[in-house]
């Protein structure tokens, strides 16, 4: 066989391999979609439950516990003030979560994909919410970390009026 033959031959050939390659892992792809479209369809079309929303109409004083974690500050003028910064620390993050608890978050995320690759992910919360009421039942302090158990009792026939149910 002569080369000028031979290498068109071996070039039609790796086109053609290729091809085929880039078909099927564009078939992989499109049926990867499909199942992860089918599953998401398969979540989003069941109503949401939350064993949280039912209980508050049954109950005349709802519960709410909370657990926050705050660290000291590796500059600080002494350890007392440490300590005491690293429990207000563990007092808002309690705060947060029991905010989280009563009213949700809202959730923005954002994917960026280039070539079938994720080149960025990014996720924001936001949470409004107004507590009064919150009391700190448990706080220990070890070694700069500081854990505060909060509890926070509501009404639960006031909470079902502002929930709608």
């Amino acid at each position: 066989m002569k080369p000028q033959i031979k290498s068109t031959a071996l070039s039609i050939a790796a086109s053609l391999c290729l091809g085929v390659c880039a078909l099927g892992a564009q078939e992989s792809a499109q049926a990867a979609y499909l199942d992860t479209q089918a599953s998401i369809n398969a979540t989003t079309s069941t109503p949401y439950e939350s064993p949280f929303i039912t209980s508050v109409a049954e109950q005349d004083i709802l519960e709410i516990e909370a657990v926050g974690i705050g660290v000291a500050p590796s500059e600080s003028c002494s350890p007392a003030q440490a300590v005491a910064l690293a429990k207000r620390a563990a007092i808002i993050d309690a705060y947060r979560h029991l905010g989280e608890q009563m009213y949700g978050i809202k959730l923005n995320a954002n994917d960026t994909v280039q070539n079938m690759v994720l080149k960025n992910s990014s996720i924001k919360t936001k949470l409004n919410a107004l507590i009064r009421g919150a009391k700190v039942r448990e706080s220990a302090c070890e070694q700069g970390i500081c854990q505060v158990t909060m509890e926070l009792k509501l009404d639960g026939k006031v909470w079902s009026q502002v929930l709608g149910i």
